[in-house]
């Protein structure tokens, strides 16, 4: 044990012991048994928040990059543009804009009373220049942007998580952390152990006198059982560590906990008895929406009596059902939930849009290796100005996804704003759609509340009363046409562009019917050898070294009973050694019955997981599917796998010029992790989070 680790155990013990000498926080809720409660009533509360992803931590993805993808990479590109003097001002723009008190004024009017707030590490204890041991430094400049922000929600009556989204060194090797491409946190603890630990007393005892401080989130998102020669034994050993220097200042506010891989896995944590005020923190994507989905987390609620907290979820593009189904669900079954996120860029899956100036477009062109770049003149004019157009009143306002986080109420926001007569934000686009897909018009329209009508050829479509219509499965005959909608609220009426919708040929594959049927062993039979073949070469996650390590095909065929599938995988390192099933070797089979390609999973969407040398299909994604024959074969360079999946049990009838949404996965596991994932369609693994994200296949003759 190396000495750091020691001294940080024996501070630990102390720790205990000064807590019950210091003052503590009276936060507005603890917890009791597997209730999250009023400190004043002691009522059931849940608790219904909403993340402020980008703000602290911003994220590629999030302002429509994905080359640079996490905060240093962010920080390097603005200061090679406008040099470090300018690049802190525009951070400081940027932070004062992206969220305000009026943006906590109207969540809280509209019923949300937690707001989950991502910490970067490294913005107020900078990256260089720590020393070895504490003290250590802090940007006093920064933490004023914490200050007001803690001061506005207790003035406001909001609730505040601390989450640790981008820990020292790094909790995971992923762009969310900020990593460097290495969890240094676990890999080099004697360094950046101390520094989380200092981070958090200095957190804490910061803002020990504010009530609206509900809790710890102590670290988001860990990764460690997919790194070979990390012990996973090292979360609990963190986290124990990190609860005790919370206790020091605030003996009974929330310690939320996030279990490995992706907040999923939390056995690993147990047992989950080190404190009374616990709560598990799972993460899940898409919303959960079943029991069935959060089984394995209820259990553990179950058996160590503490609350369930749906920390992280949504990502989901409207129609907005999902959403309202998952809240009711979680509301019913004693959950609380916060949603991911409330802000991003020209995206409509959070209550606000922020839109994209023509300069910072010329910005983004600059980085993705698209244009010129520009002056630093240039560069700091579209910066700043982009800066200020994140500020809320700038942005567009999304009502029908706030409406769906039962039980908040948009309108609240009227109350707040008044009424304003629609205006045109972003106008609907000409599409050539591929036959058998679909699409979706959308048209971004300001002056909530507002009535909407979609028009095709100069007549009112039935039904069709949202910001967006959605086409599905396209057909020559019947959808291509002329289309705009027209939105009204008691200010005045507004009429979109006119735009068309045409179609072009199915360039997919066109599965074979046949009347040979093969035998579903898992061996090669002579009706594969000439099914047309799809090439599983888009590496989704992780690496693949070479063709043996990890490649794949599969071949699909089909008669008027049975869909039938065969996949081929290399793979010269064998192995189900995880706790996780889809970090086994195995396939994944993504079904979308009507290839409605709907943004959830609901009665016509399926994964089909099946584990090497196990013929049980394990999944808790999509509806129950029943009767699929399963085959395998191991051989010397991988595996060979065939179902055959009853049209019935997919309520089809297995017809010629019929559509299917379909995806096919390979998971890889070389030895106690997975170590790459490939696909046929996707190019990220996101098929288990949305039908939306297959590719199509069509039934031919």
């Amino acid at each position: 044990m190396s000495s750091v680790i020691a001294s940080l155990r024996l501070k630990g013990a102390l720790l205990i012991i000064l807590s019950l000498l210091c003052g503590t926080t009276q936060a507005y809720y603890t917890t009791q048994g597997q209730n999250v409660v009023s400190r004043e009533s002691g009522e059931v509360v849940q608790l219904k928040g909403i993340g402020l992803g980008g703000w602290l931590l911003p994220e590629g993805y999030m302002w429509g990059i994905r080359k640079l993808d996490r905060p240093r990479q962010f920080e390097a590109a603005i200061e090679e543009l406008i040099g470090a003097k300018q690049a802190k001002k525009f951070w400081d723009t940027y932070y004062k804009n992206f969220v305000t008190r009026e943006d906590v004024a109207i969540m809280k009017s509209w019923g949300v009373n937690t707001l989950r707030v991502p910490l970067l590490a490294s913005m107020i204890q900078p990256r260089e220049g720590q020393p070895a041991n504490p003290p250590f430094i802090y940007d006093e400049h920064n933490f004023q942007i914490l200050d007001d922000f803690v001061d506005w929600c207790e003035d406001l009556g909001m609730g505040v998580i601390w989450d640790l989204h981008g820990a020292p060194g790094g909790q995971n090797a992923e762009n969310i952390s900020d990593s460097d491409g290495e969890a240094r946190l676990w890999t080099e603890k004697s360094i950046y152990w101390p520094l989380t630990v200092d981070l958090w007393d200095t957190i804490t005892r910061r803002y020990a006198d504010k009530k609206c401080i509900v809790g710890y989130d102590l670290l988001n998102e860990p990764l460690l059982a997919r790194y070979p020669g990390v012990d996973p034994g090292l979360l609990r050993e963190l986290y124990v560590l990190l609860t005790k220097t919370i206790r020091v200042t605030d003996r009974d506010g929330i310690i939320f906990v996030e279990g490995d891989d992706w907040a999923q896995e939390f056995t690993i944590l147990e047992p989950l008895d080190w404190d009374e005020h616990l709560v598990l923190a799972f993460h899940s994507y898409p919303p959960s929406n079943s029991q069935n989905g959060i089984q394995r987390w209820d259990d553990l609620r179950q058996k160590y009596n503490i609350p369930l907290w749906h920390g992280e979820t949504g990502e989901q593009d409207p129609p907005w059902e999902l959403y309202k189904r998952s809240t009711r669900f979680l509301e019913a079954g004693n959950i609380g939930w916060n949603w991911w996120t409330h802000k991003k860029f020209e995206l409509s899956r959070q209550p606000w849009s922020i839109h994209r100036t023509a300069g910072f477009e010329m910005i983004l062109d600059y980085w993705n290796g698209k244009g010129n770049k520009p002056s630093k003149w240039q560069a700091k004019r579209w910066l700043f100005k982009q800066a200020l157009m994140t500020n809320s009143v700038n942005c567009e306002f999304l009502p029908d996804m706030v409406e769906s986080l039962h039980p908040l109420d948009p309108a609240a926001y009227v109350r707040t704003q008044g009424i304003k007569a629609p205006v045109i934000i972003k106008q609907p686009e000409d599409k050539i759609v591929e036959l058998g897909y679909s699409t979706v018009i959308r048209a971004h329209i300001s002056g909530y509340p507002l009535e909407y009508q979609w028009y095709r050829d100069n007549t009112s479509i039935d039904g069709a009363k949202s910001f967006e219509l959605y086409l599905h499965e396209l057909e020559s005959s019947e959808i291509p046409g002329t289309y705009y909608v027209m939105a009204s609220n008691t200010k005045g009426t507004v009429k979109s562009k006119s735009v068309r919708i045409t179609t072009k040929p199915f360039s997919g594959m066109t599965l074979k019917q046949s009347q040979d049927v093969p035998i579903v062993d898992g061996e090669m039979d002579e009706v594969w050898e000439s099914a047309p073949r799809l090439n599983l070469e888009n590496i989704v996650t992780g690496s693949a070294s070479s063709d043996s390590d990890l490649s794949a095909w599969s071949s699909l065929i089909f008669d008027t009973e049975n869909l039938f599938c065969f996949v081929r995988v290399f793979d010269d390192s064998l192995s189900t050694n995880s706790a996780v099933d889809h970090m086994k070797d195995g396939i994944e089979l993504y079904l979308d019955a009507d290839n409605s390609k709907s943004p959830y999973f609901g009665k016509d969407e399926y994964q089909l997981r099946y584990i090497l040398d196990e013929t049980k299909m394990t999944s808790s994604i999509g509806s129950i599917i029943t009767g699929v024959q399963v085959g395998q074969k191991r051989l010397v360079d991988g595996y060979q796998m065939e179902l055959a999946i009853p049209w019935s049990s997919l309520d089809l009838r297995g017809e010629v010029h019929e559509y299917l949404g379909l995806d096919i996965h390979v998971n890889d596991n070389d030895g106690n992790t997975r170590n790459g994932k490939l696909a046929w369609w996707a190019n990220r693994d996101n098929a288990y989070q949305s039908p939306s994200r297959f590719g199509t296949i069509r039934l031919g003759e």
